[in-house]
């Protein structure tokens, strides 16, 4: 048997991640692997063979200060005291993006494991203004500067690329418990409130009364983050102004039970950019069958590949200049926006399925095992 230490914390996206492994460990015993969970640094957190670092929760356990991690640093220390105590030490990078890493890591690291990546590795050798490659992208197209920028950028050493690998993305966590009370109860005791993914799927061919529907937060921070979320709401809002052709990007408040009746009802849901690329409304579509609408994703890889182009989701440029021609396309055309709902929804419930635990439990020893 092997013994596999996680250190984590109970935010959202560190439960997203952890999710999975927690509900198959009796699996991963069954192959092998005992995993166990610890909130706080001690000799019995590093006494292990596989101790995966979660990156958000560490950072914060050691008070690292540092946007890019150099010695003398507590990060780095206690790296090499886990040394010590333990066989392989892998860095999880909960980050948002794509873009956003800590390779300055690598060396004193035996695996990186991150839940999307570039396709392109080289790539990374790049530092793109604002932290990732779409708001460098922004940038350069749309003239958009942050007020403070964004400095947290060391290159990928391309004779270290292999140590660089996928982990898995958030919609293996319970993604229709996203927002509502239950979903907070689990981030404060996840290892007591039972969890299955046995989730209210609705098809996608039901009858449906409105065209799109988006409800999201655009006053993020950085202006340069915030920037694709505002320019498409009022994009979106010319497009609503048009005859023919009805939805919501604003409103007040819903309840979970009123949010959700808008989803079963929607035929498309937009869902752009926010830190990272993929977002808890990505797998809402899936799961309420409507038709994903997103800036294309086509430059970044995640596991499960459930996000394929014209498949399981209709892009639309970074530069929204087909925005309008996508939609109205989707909305004359129900057979083509019903199929790319019905492909993504069927991705996603394999997914999370029996099977794919199954082959979950295998990409995780596969993953931890490079």
């Amino acid at each position: 048997m092997k013994k596999v230490h996680f250190l984590i914390d109970k935010t959202k996206i560190v439960n997203y991640a952890i999710t999975p492994v927690l509900f198959n460990k009796k699996k991963l015993k069954k192959r092998g692997y005992i995993v166990d969970f610890f909130y706080e640094i001690k000799e019995e957190f590093l006494e292990c063979d596989i101790l995966i670092l979660v990156s958000k929760p560490i950072l914060k356990m050691v008070q690292e200060k540092q946007a890019v991690i150099h010695e003398p640093s507590p990060m780095i220390d206690l790296i090499k005291k886990a040394r010590e105590y333990t066989n392989k030490i892998i860095w999880m990078d909960t980050s948002d993006s794509t873009s956003v890493t800590h390779f300055e890591l690598l060396p004193y690291i035996d695996l990186y494991l991150k839940k999307q990546l570039l396709k392109d590795k080289t790539l990374y050798i790049k530092k793109f203004y604002g932290g990732r490659i779409f708001t460098d992208y922004y940038h350069r197209e749309f003239g958009v500067k942050d007020s403070n920028p964004f400095e947290q950028f060391y290159p990928l050493d391309l004779d270290l690329v292999q140590k660089v690998g996928l982990s898995w993305h958030i919609g293996l966590g319970d993604m229709y418990n996203a927002f509502n009370k239950r979903g907070k109860i689990r981030l404060l005791v996840p290892e007591w409130i039972k969890f299955d993914y046995k989730m209210k799927f609705t098809p996608p061919e039901s009858n449906r009364r409105i065209d799109l529907f988006i409800r999201t937060t655009s006053n993020l921070h950085r202006e340069l983050v915030a920037f694709h979320r505002k320019e498409l709401i009022r994009r979106l809002n010319i497009i609503l102004s048009k005859p023919g052709i009805n939805g919501s990007t604003k409103g007040p408040w819903l309840s979970t039970k009123e949010f959700r009746e808008a989803l079963k009802n929607s035929k498309i849901l937009p869902s752009p950019f926010g830190w990272g690329e993929i977002g808890v409304r990505d797998f809402e579509a899936f799961i309420f069958g409507a038709a994903l609408l997103k800036p294309d994703l086509s430059h970044m890889e995640t596991w499960p590949p459930i996000f394929i182009e014209h498949e399981t989701y209709q892009p639309f440029k970074w530069n929204f200049e087909d925005l309008e021609s996508v939609i109205l396309e989707l909305l004359e055309n129900d057979k083509k926006r019903i199929e790319i709902a019905r492909n993504g929804q069927e991705s996603y419930r394999n997914s999370i399925s029996l099977e794919g635990m199954e082959k979950f439990c295998s990409w995780f020893i596969q993953q931890i095992e490079k």
